[in-house]
């Protein structure tokens, strides 16, 4: 709840569509009645790779279970509601969406994993 970073980069009436960014998270909430949105580029400030993590239409909530959690949505360079960068979404209607910036998983080399927070001695 303390993020500096906090933006709200649309909030489109005619859409009904409001996307803001809180921290490494991208949040996309789209009101509208009937309208789905699919390839719906959203900005964002943060370069790589975003997954949903948070999904009212997931069927724990009760909704019609229509994003795979399993895809990973991977920012483009170039400005875009006054973001350095964008990600394409599917953004169905009646939902809110939350995509996280992914970190890389640690990297095994033979038995030894290495991480960040290996220190040489």
């Amino acid at each position: 709840m303390t993020s500096e970073h906090q933006y709200i980069s649309r909030k489109d009436e005619g859409e009904r569509v409001i996307v803001f960014e809180r921290g490494n998270l991208v949040f996309v909430f789209n009101f509208h009645w009937h309208e789905s949105y699919g390839s719906y580029r959203v900005g964002c400030s943060k370069p790589g790779k975003y997954k949903i993590v948070l999904d009212s239409d997931d069927l724990l909530f009760g909704g019609f279970n229509r994003l795979n959690h399993d895809v990973e949505f991977f920012s483009t360079e170039g400005w875009y509601d006054n973001r350095p960068r964008s990600l394409l979404v599917y953004a169905p209607n009646r939902t809110a969406v939350v995509y996280a910036l992914v970190e890389d998983e640690p990297k095994a080399t033979g038995n030894l994993q290495l991480t960040e927070n290996v220190k040489n001695c």
